[in-house]
């Protein structure tokens, strides 16, 4: 004889623990590639499941997150400054940074959503791909940069780690900084004493371990950048150069037109208080020539 319950079935928490879905904060999107791999964490490409947007996803490993890279909020406490920054440029926007859409974090990363622009290409490619470029067009991509450095400044930001493989160009020519995980605010008065950033576009002092403010050094970076955009080539192959080295000059596509070089002199200044500012940059003659 067969017995039957008749009574309602009891979950066991066994059942509960198997029916329970935990939500995470990567559920609402599909990873496509990732793009690279930074300090504190990897960028990936992917996009929104509900409106199949292609965006950027940084996650950054909260383990790694130096002491010094945390910055307070006054609503949500501390968060790390990358993030702090993102949020004060999506506050502030300009065209040629890159743009923070949301972020959210689970026990042991955070993830930011940000813009995706073009199809990613960054500056360092860009420059491999064309080998020709002209002044007007490394005008072009330069002042877009440099216009996104000064936005940084007049909010008191420096970047410290400019250089061509965190600038991305999409097929119109629109040019955006990225990658803010070096970043942090400054203040007169204000020093730092440890070194950030890519040691091909550090400048002297820090190299040295002098104490810096961080705006002169983001504008030796921008010097480096554009070297490189002109002369497709670092500058300096070691850090005794970069000391103390003098500045090659090869021939370029417009052998004979010098007239970046005063402004290139001026960023790669080593004596810091006679350095060009941003705004001195942004006010050079050769920029200002034909620029609309």
């Amino acid at each position: 004889m067969l017995v039957g319950s008749c009574g309602p079935s009891v979950e066991t928490p066994q059942d509960m623990i198997k029916s329970e879905v935990v939500w995470h904060p990567l559920d609402d999107y599909v990873i496509l590639s990732t793009l690279g791999q930074g300090t504190y964490g990897t960028a990936q490409l992917g996009y929104r499941k509900d409106d199949a947007e292609q965006v950027v996803i940084k996650s950054i490993d909260k383990a790694r997150i130096l002491v010094e890279a945390w910055t307070r909020d006054r609503r949500v406490g501390l968060i790390p400054t990358e993030i702090h920054v993102l949020k004060t440029l999506q506050n502030n926007p300009h065209n040629n940074c890159c743009r923070l859409l949301t972020h959210m974090e689970d026990q042991d990363n955070y993830y930011v959503v940000m813009e995706l622009l073009g199809d990613g290409m960054d500056l360092f490619d860009y420059i491999e791909l064309n080998e020709h470029m002209t002044e007007k067009e490394i005008k072009r991509i330069f002042r877009q940069t440099a216009d996104a450095v000064g936005h940084l400044h007049q909010n008191r930001i420096i970047h410290r780690d400019i250089k061509d493989e965190n600038i991305i160009l999409d097929g119109s020519g629109t040019v955006q900084l990225i990658d803010f995980g070096c970043a942090a605010y400054s203040r007169k008065g204000k020093k730092f004493d440890t070194f950030t950033g890519t040691l091909e576009y550090c400048a002297p002092e820090v190299l040295k371990g002098v104490p810096y403010e961080g705006p002169p050094q983001d504008i030796w970076s921008l010097g480096i950048l554009l070297y490189t955009l002109v002369y497709r080539e670092n500058p300096f192959y070691s850090i005794d150069e970069i000391l103390e080295g003098d500045l090659r000059v090869p021939p370029t596509e417009f052998t004979g037109n010098f007239r970046h070089m005063g402004l290139l002199l001026n960023m790669l200044e080593r004596r810091v208080e006679s350095r060009y500012t941003i705004n001195q940059v942004l006010s050079d003659p050769w920029l200002e020539l034909d620029h609309t």
